[in-house]
């Protein structure tokens, strides 16, 4: 998932009225996804709640910059080659995903679990590479799926560490929307979880996203000791024995430490794992 949609689909609605363009723009941007790459302009002003008129003028403008584009037979909007121009900018100049996608593999092999790497964007975690195991059982991350920061590991892990003024302002937003029986439903329970992912180095989700899934997350830090992404073990909740979960627990945080290495990053502080964990 590249951008993340806001919490409200009627741009008219949006705090203040105040949207600027560019805020237009990238609301309309998010609506793309793996599921739907393509839209009709009428549908796209539909799922958005915007008029015809306006969601055109965004898309021409969009379209201008090569971030969007129409399809010449079909006249369904898409994005553009505009952004994988960007994309290529951004992986040349920070290579996060060359870099890590060695260290998931590897996890994987050693966990047998599926493993994935995250960046923040917009208001949640945004999938940027993944490895799965070679098992008939296991569980499948849709890299276009938004993770919400309060109901997964990753999120978690990544709240965690960010500067007190900017985990503040962040918690706020959230809507503390239950996704499975695990969720974190208030703001106590999220401050619990985070002062704990703070004191094992990583978070431990259990069946908080998905009923059957347990994450398990590491924070992935820069040069400068802040957190820039995240590194997890997504697994089946059944079959997470104690061994099995303190040995995935290790594993995630060795190789959350070796990609902040890798990234020429430090960690700015010293983590132990817990060896038991309630569920």
């Amino acid at each position: 998932m590249a951008i993340q949609r806001a919490a409200s689909n009627d741009l008219d609605k949006r705090p203040n009225n105040t949207m600027k363009t560019i805020d237009k723009a990238l609301f309309l941007l998010g609506f793309f996804s793996l599921d739907t790459p393509e839209y009709r302009l009428s549908d796209l002003a539909r799922a958005a709640n915007v008029d015809k008129a306006t969601a055109m003028r965004i898309l021409g403008s969009l379209s201008i910059g090569g971030l969007i584009e129409q399809h010449p037979e079909t006249k369904k909007y898409r994005l553009g080659t505009a952004v994988l121009h960007l994309a290529r900018l951004r992986e040349a100049s920070f290579p996060v995903v060359s870099v890590i996608q060695p260290i998931l593999d590897a996890l994987t092999l050693e966990v047998g679990e599926s493993t994935h790497a995250c960046l923040f964007a917009g208001s949640a975690m945004t999938t940027i590479a993944i490895a799965e195991p070679q098992r008939p059982t296991r569980v499948y991350i849709n890299p276009a799926e938004a993770l919400p920061l309060h109901a997964t590991a990753s999120g978690l892990a990544y709240l965690a560490h960010v500067p007190e003024a900017m985990q503040k302002n962040l918690i706020k937003r959230i809507d503390f929307k239950t996704h499975a029986k695990g969720t974190v439903r208030n703001k106590a329970e999220l401050m619990d979880k985070l002062e704990e992912t703070r004191l094992n180095g990583l978070a431990v989700s259990w069946r908080s996203f998905e009923d059957e899934v347990t994450g398990i997350a590491a924070p992935i830090f820069d040069w400068h000791g802040k957190v820039q992404a995240t590194l997890s073990a997504t697994c089946i909740s059944n079959r997470l024995t104690d061994k099995a979960l303190l040995g995935t627990k290790v594993a995630v945080l060795k190789a959350s430490q070796k990609a902040t290495q890798a990234m020429g990053g430090a960690s700015p502080v010293q983590t132990h794992v817990a060896t038991r964990e309630q569920r």
